[in-house]
């Protein structure tokens, strides 16, 4: 076994990534659990064929005691949802291992089961999917409203990268597309900092944001995307959100997740949803920096009144499936009279500043676009499924549904969303 080093101040305390990692396994427990432990493994039909069977048949030759698995159906996918988060702590075993065996769904299940009854657990990843295997906090549908719930990361993490190559193709892209999110993400927060709404940790910044071309120069590379994705993770534990990973990009793919975008029949992944917002949150950045302060000024809508943004956030929500909470969150961080008039001077203030920092920051679209398609990520909303009306009212909905400021803060509060959405709509840069 050769772990990775971790970075100082994280719950995770073993990371293993390497070929034939599974057989590091027993050692990792011992290690971390003590000999004498029991196990329970948790994967889904698709995930237990891919390495839980493996999991098992090394963990009993490795003289430990393994309970019955729990499996999740293969087909229908599940959803990352309380609902299976119940059903995990309804056969929750005393005194034993959970074993998350599984992509960024049966990962999350476990992670946050486990926090609520306050256990470690041990996460073997079977796809370069996702940026939350190694992070704090479950990424959940809660009643409707996609969240992310508190929990520890898990205590080791050993992913065997002749598993992660056999994942399906698209599960590898959709991989890529989580970790390029980190590009318009790392935007919205030099926005913020730039505002003072909320600072950058240096730490945490150099942990996710240095070493992420490197790790995005490569897309077929499974050992360099796994790792961006995991210092991703770090980056989140460290700094209790998840704010080091996602923006705006991940805002909008929430919207599309709770209206239960499908394609095929099947659901489309988390990656890829997140890949069009990325595009869309670059899109959203460039054609606002195209602006100079006058034109941007004189093209922007007067402020709402309170009534007038409670009838606009209604019409918003109208297909009632974003939780019970978005209408209360968006009405928190609206502003009106002075406040509003505030805000937007201080954004034509820094308005040169916050120009530079963002293009330095971005990909431009058609960067974006020629290395989401060398990936082989989808570039298009029609590639999932994406009607024209869903895809503009994403944008103008993601706003919503949390209290992180974002590009879609920005342009909203300067009154000049709808305008830039007609930009993007006129260039043809999605339809």
């Amino acid at each position: 076994m050769n772990p990775i080093p971790i970075p100082p101040g994280m719950e995770t305390r073993l990371f293993v990534l390497e070929t034939d990692a599974l057989k590091a396994l027993p050692e990792a427990i011992r290690t971390l659990w003590g000999p004498n432990v029991r196990i329970w493994p948790v994967a889904d039909g698709n995930t237990w064929r891919a390495a839980g069977s493996r999991v098992r048949e090394i963990l009993e030759q490795a003289g430990f005691e393994c309970l019955p698995q729990y499996l999740f159906p293969a087909h229908p996918v599940i959803h990352a949802s309380d609902v299976h988060v119940d059903e995990l702590l309804a056969v929750f075993p005393e005194n034993a291992v959970p074993v998350a065996v599984g992509s960024g769904t049966i990962n999350d299940l476990v992670k946050r089961a486990s926090g609520v009854k306050n256990v470690s657990y041990c996460c073997v990843p079977t796809a370069p999917s996702v940026d939350g295997y190694t992070s704090s906090g479950a990424a959940l549908n809660m009643a409707g409203l996609k969240k992310t719930m508190p929990c520890p990361a898990p205590l080791a993490v050993v992913a065997d990268i002749g598993v992660l190559q056999t994942a399906p193709a698209e599960m590898f892209a959709a991989g890529y597309a989580d970790l390029m999110a980190k590009i318009p993400a790392g935007a919205d927060w030099l926005v913020v900092d730039a505002l003072g709404l909320e600072p950058i940790d240096p730490a945490v910044w150099e942990l996710v944001q240095t070493p992420l071309r490197d790790n995005l120069s490569a897309p077929d590379d499974v050992r360099r995307v796994f790792l961006g994705l995991a210092a991703t993770g770090y980056g989140m534990q460290l700094y209790r959100d998840s704010r080091p990973a996602s923006g705006a990009d991940h805002l909008i793919s929430h919207i599309w997740e709770m209206e239960n975008l499908e394609k095929d029949g099947e659901p489309v992944s988390h990656g890829f949803k997140v890949g069009l917002g990325t595009l869309a949150a670059t899109a959203l950045y460039e054609t606002l920096f195209s602006m100079d302060p006058a034109e941007a000024q004189r093209l922007a809508a007067p402020g709402l009144s309170l009534p007038e943004r409670e009838a606009e956030i209604d019409a918003l929500l109208i297909r009632g499936c974003y939780g019970t909470e978005a209408k209360e969150t968006a009405l928190k961080k609206f502003l009106e009279g002075e406040a509003l008039a505030d805000r937007r001077a201080a954004i034509y203030a820094k308005w040169d500043e916050l120009r530079e920092l963002t293009r330095r920051q971005l990909f431009t679209f058609e960067e974006l676009t020629s290395k989401l398609r060398a990936a082989h990520c989808p570039v298009k909303p029609a590639e999932i499924n994406l009607t024209p009306e869903q895809f503009f009212h994403g944008l103008r909905a993601a706003q919503l549904i949390r209290k992180r400021y974002t590009v879609l803060d920005l342009t909203y509060e300067l009154g000049l969303l709808d305008e830039i959405l007609g930009r993007i709509e006129e260039k043809h840069l999605f339809f």
